[in-house]
């Protein structure tokens, strides 16, 4: 397993540690709820480091990258970003990704499990281009930070301006004379920002952080309590809640994620000919469950019995499921027929009455969806 640069600081933290797709990460610090209700309610800070990261140089990098993804590249600028799906020809997902446009290159942020299959998937396609694709992982870590007192947290270490009020875009950070990227990223349903900083100054980054952080109630989080904020936010993951067997389509991310006016790109027609169409046959929603049990990925989702001592039919498939802290109730996310797709639509879930309801469970200004 690849530990991370920060495995010692984790350990006097009191962090448990699991992996991810062969990195080391950190499952929680004692006691994930706390470390959950810190983000909601103050800031967390948590070690991201086995993100997979790619950036792509070379004169031609607009044209070829547009062609690559979903999303519309062409209206970025330095300092823009956006969230765009890489997909196979037949408009299957390969991955999600964030993408930040700087002056001279584009920063690409993908799961763990998926940045192999994408520098792969990118390189395949330079050859006739100007166009270098360039592996990072190993090279940066990322410290994320996340919760509403973050612009306080971060204003000290701007260089220069105000920290950028559109997700996805990105500033200069200067903290312990190391430069830094901050891109800002609202996976919690907070405002955060990503911060990826040279692998070897990791340490001096965290801990500077933390104690800057302290006055304003930052704490350290772990991956547990993460999912268990971005599930409450609605937040699909790539691995988890999808996969190559989807279209985007069906996740909800034809919202934020897809340009239909762009133009060709790797799929597209496919995606063209389904929102022509209409609504897919099934689709990403959120489920509020009755009684404290949370049902494993994978579990079935039914409609209701017909009767007595009958079982109800098929109608989709459970992806992620939490007890939220924030509501008090079981949730879930799962591929739902578009029959039961209707707010209030009641199914069942390992025999448990559900319900379903829009996504997200959780904005800032309130709880949403249940």
């Amino acid at each position: 397993m690849n530990k991370t640069a920060l495995n010692r600081i984790h350990q006097a933290l009191g962090g448990i540690f699991t992996s991810s797709d062969g990195r080391e990460t950190v499952r929680s610090y004692g006691d994930p709820v706390a470390e959950h209700r810190a983000v909601r309610t103050h800031a967390g800070m948590i070690d991201r480091s086995d993100r997979g990261k790619l950036r792509l140089i070379g004169k031609d990098r607009v044209e070829f990258l547009h062609g690559m993804v979903t999303n519309d590249i062409k209206k970025l600028t330095a300092g823009s970003g956006l969230y765009a799906v890489f997909t196979t020809d037949k408009a299957k997902m390969l991955s999600d990704g964030r993408i930040y446009c700087l002056p001279d290159a584009f920063w690409i942020d993908v799961e763990p499990g998926a940045v192999g299959k994408i520098h792969k998937h990118l390189d395949k396609y330079t050859l006739a281009s100007d166009v270098t694709v360039e592996q990072l992982t190993d090279a940066f870590g990322l410290i994320s930070i996340y919760g509403p007192a973050t612009p306080e947290i971060l204003l000290p270490f701007l260089s220069p301006g105000p920290l950028p009020a559109e997700e996805y875009s990105t500033a200069r950070m200067s903290i312990e004379e190391v430069s830094i990227l901050g891109a800002r990223n609202e996976i919690t349903g907070e405002t955060g920002f990503d911060l990826y900083v040279p692998m070897d100054k990791t340490a001096d980054v965290w801990n500077r952080l933390l104690k800057a952080g302290g006055p304003h109630g930052l704490r350290p989080v772990g991956t547990e309590a993460l999912n268990m904020l971005r599930i409450e936010a609605g937040v699909p993951k790539y691995g988890v809640d999808m996969d190559e067997s989807n279209f985007p389509m069906e996740t909800g991310l034809e919202k934020t994620a897809i340009s239909y006016t762009k133009g060709c790109y790797i799929g597209q027609e496919t995606i063209a000919r389904a929102d022509a169409q209409g609504r897919m046959s099934k689709h990403l929603s959120g489920l509020v469950l009755a009684g404290e049990t949370v049902p494993d990925k994978g579990r079935m989702i039914q409609s209701p019995p017909q009767a007595a001592g009958t079982d109800g039919k098929s109608v989709g498939i459970v992806t992620s499921a939490v007890t939220s802290p924030t509501l008090g109730k079981v949730i879930a996310m799962g591929y739902v027929h578009r029959d039961f797709t209707e707010p209030g639509s009641k199914v069942q879930i390992d025999g448990i009455s559900a319900e379903v309801v829009s996504l997200p469970f959780y904005k800032r200004n309130g709880p949403s969806g249940a």
